[in-house]
């Protein structure tokens, strides 16, 4: 039986798939490993995986106004929700605060649950802005 022999510009087209195919794997996988928020510059936190030590979280909002850089609001954390942890290991949990002032924020909190814990609902938690959409979050102590 004879055999045929695909054309060069086919070759060339197959080969160009093949490496296209491949970029875009390593790409999807490049994102993957660093699919996470970027941590704001001027923030104490060297990893996600450090974040909600000694009742310390960085949290973004997400949803609802969040108050003037700078300043300082209490609230009570309402909800926990969304905790399933990603390929990293970690959570993006969401957590409802309704603020002192009456109004009330979304947040994500990016940690490593087995690490440190998630914000409870009924929980006390002061609100530091450090930016845009960025507040540092303290949790009372009982």
């Amino acid at each position: 039986m004879k055999t045929q022999r695909m054309p060069s510009r086919s070759r060339h087209l197959l080969l160009g798939i093949v490496v296209l195919g491949a970029a875009a794997m390593y790409s999807y996988h490049a994102q993957a490993a660093t699919g996470q928020p970027a941590i704001p510059p001027g923030v104490a936190l060297k990893s996600w995986q450090d974040n909600g030590a000694d009742g310390h979280y960085l949290l973004q909002v997400i949803e609802g106004q969040t108050p003037k850089t700078g300043k300082t609001i209490v609230g009570t954390v309402t909800s926990d929700t969304d905790c399933q942890a990603d390929a990293e290991g970690l959570s993006h949990c969401h957590n409802a605060i309704k603020l002192a002032d009456g109004g009330s924020i979304t947040v994500v909190d990016t940690h490593e649950m087995h690490r440190n814990r998630c914000m409870q609902p009924g929980e006390q938690i002061s609100l530091k802005v450090v930016g845009k959409a960025w507040v540092i979050g303290t949790v009372f102590k009982k």
